[in-house]
């Protein structure tokens, strides 16, 4: 993917943040708390990407664009709007059928649906009075699918979202992004502060607001019914004012209707989101939302066959809920209206593992244990869920930290429920649990753990010297420093960025509860200016020195053995890297410090 594409989603920008969020007290409101609870109870949630670009599918005149995201077609292709206008003239949609989306979706064990009433290409995909460029009045197809959705939603109890590209809008004279008909426009990717203070194009641009944005918003919250959350996108290219004059808009028409944090940025709106397709990320102040494509791109393309596994999908959601968030899977239904064969399959499998196990996701919130080799955990109530995808050795599984006396340990998968034998090892709450010999799901088998009164733990990391590789993420470790940075925490990009000061570092608390030797490696990309770069890690009284190595590129990882630890007393440590030398312009790009015992 290109850095202009993690610039539409402001990927780029917010990995320049400052490294520590500060600590403040946020005042509760009540209205936002009413608008929200339903949400924080879904939990998982499907998008759906649907405009004139399903039809052409990624591919003009015969040709693939060079595009990650099909959506993007008119943008990357250089699509004069003459040209892409002729798009609807072919878009019957024979196969769309708003009943069988809505069952596909709640079929899948997903609670809430955020269909693209427009997208950046300016194409209302609903009876628009404020444009004639709309699906209903520019297509044969000539019916409104969101009223055909709203209508689905509710016979099946699905909450209905939509989305609406605010920011961009290729289409209208004077929005932004279309600078092929519209030269003196403001580009695609020109980053606020170069045209702000324009008089010329700051005008015209609030022109697009007032004529078609705005209009358009207000005909969403009034022609469908309640919405729960009207999503927003590319927040980034527009101002503080802008992007409140957004958030009021939607509150003012439905108080009820939720707004996205990406109406402008951090902050703004009801609940934060990560980047698009974001593996990895630091849990936000706030609730949060992960969005993630099951292939490449958002909408339909026909040339995009590379498909996630179900295993990915499913752990990549109970990662996100297991940190506090929500998880929203995509899928780009093909121009005909029909969502593809693959992604039905996946689907699938994703709607089997929830309806078992769905008690562990549904109104959970975020792990209070520290993060275990074996997979991930969520609470409700008075319940541990232990989701294993690593079924461990022997069918001993460590649970730690976990101070409350526990009353029944099941599989939840068990229709019996019959009780697992568990010891506790020692004060500090860390338990072993006796596990059948097989786990019940090979993708993940979920461990209920019944606990008795309020939730009493210890959060830090447990490292113990049973064989099995700890891995200490950069994501879950803090910075200290003042140009050392996270990166996007997309595919290849989980990893510290800007490591060029020698006072900067980073540490990861964590506790020893078996003495013993651990080989230390480190996971890091380098390119040729870093090499010669020393490093050291230390923990206790350990301390191991190492020169960074080529890898290839600063974005080509590999594994590093740099030698023993030494673990004779139990109890917490702090792991830090920090550099002796840097002989480059960075460091290195560390991705992570693993930690197996010998």
């Amino acid at each position: 993917m290109s850095t202009k594409d993690h610039l539409m989603d402001n990927a780029e920008a917010n990995n320049l943040q400052q490294i520590r969020l500060q600590e403040e007290e946020v005042l509760v409101d009540e209205q936002r708390e009413q608008r929200i609870a339903w949400w924080r109870e879904a939990k998982v949630g499907m998008f759906i990407h649907w405009g004139l670009y399903s039809l052409p599918g990624g591919v003009w005149k015969g040709d693939p664009v060079n595009a990650a995201y099909a959506e993007h077609l008119q943008l990357r292709a250089q699509i004069p709007i003459h040209e892409y206008e002729h798009i609807a003239d072919h878009f019957h949609a024979s196969q769309f059928d708003a009943s069988k989306w809505v069952r596909t979706v709640k079929d899948a064990g997903l609670k809430y649906m955020i269909f693209t009433a427009k997208h950046h290409e300016g194409f209302a995909m609903y009876d628009s009075q404020v444009s004639d460029y709309s699906i209903v009045k520019a297509t044969p197809f000539g019916r409104d699918p969101v009223a055909e959705l709203a209508a689905a939603c509710q016979r099946e109890d699905m909450v209905l979202c939509l989305y609406y590209s605010h920011a961009m809008d290729w289409h209208h004279p004077d929005s932004q992004g279309n600078t092929l008909d519209y030269p003196a426009n403001i580009g695609a990717y020109d980053a606020l502060h170069t045209w702000e203070k324009d008089d010329n194009k700051s005008t015209r641009y609030e022109r697009y607001l007032q004529e078609k944005a705005f209009p358009q918003v207000k005909e969403l919250l009034t022609q469908y019914g309640p919405i729960g959350i009207l999503w927003f996108d590319c927040g980034h290219k527009i101002t503080d004012k802008q992007g409140k004059q957004f958030v009021d808009l939607v509150h003012e028409v439905q108080p009820g209707c939720l707004v996205n944090r990406r109406v402008r940025r951090e902050g703004f709106g009801d609940y934060e989101n990560t980047g698009d397709n974001q593996r990895h990320m630091r849990t936000p102040r706030r609730d949060w939302e992960s969005i993630a494509t099951l292939n490449h791109s958002w909408g339909y393309n026909q040339t995009d066959q590379q498909w996630r596994s179900a295993e990915d999908i499913l752990h990549d959601m109970i990662h996100v809920v297991s940190m506090g968030g929500n998880y929203v899977i995509n899928v780009g239904p093909t121009g005909d209206g029909e969502i593809d064969a693959k992604s039905i399959e996946l689907l699938g499998v994703i709607g089997i593992w929830l309806k078992v196990n769905g008690e562990s996701i549904y109104g959970s919130q975020g792990s209070p244990i520290g993060r275990t080799p074996w997979g991930r955990c969520t609470l409700k109530g008075n319940t541990l869920y232990l989701h294993v995808w690593v079924w461990p050795a022997r069918g001993e599984l460590l649970l730690p930290g976990l101070l409350n006396p526990i009353q029944k340990c099941y599989l939840l998968g068990d229709s019996s429920k019959r009780n697992l034998p568990h010891q506790l090892l020692n004060d500090s709450g860390d338990h072993i649990i006796h596990l059948p010999t097989e786990a019940l799901d090979p993708i993940c088998t979920v461990v209920a753990v019944e606990f008795q009164g309020e939730i009493t733990s210890n959060p830090k990391q447990v490292v113990v010297a049973n064989g099995v590789s700890h891995v200490f993420g950069v994501f879950d470790g803090e910075l200290t420093g003042q140009t050392i940075r996270y990166d996007t925490g997309k595919k290849g990009r989980d990893n510290l960025k800007n490591w060029s000061s020698m006072l900067d570092s980073i540490s990861w608390e964590f506790r020893v509860i078996k003495g013993g030797a651990y080989r230390v490696a480190a996971v890091y990309g380098a390119g040729d200016s870093s090499v010669g770069g020393i490093f050291e890690i230390t923990a206790g009284d350990n301390k191991l020195v190492a020169s960074v190595m080529q890898t290839g590129g600063e974005y080509e990882f590999q594994n590093f053995e740099i030698g023993p630890f030494y673990f004779d007393n139990l109890g917490e440590y702090t792991l830090t890297v920090r550099p002796q030398a840097i002989c480059g312009a960075v460091l290195m790009n560390l991705k992570e410090i693993r930690l197996m015992s010998v």
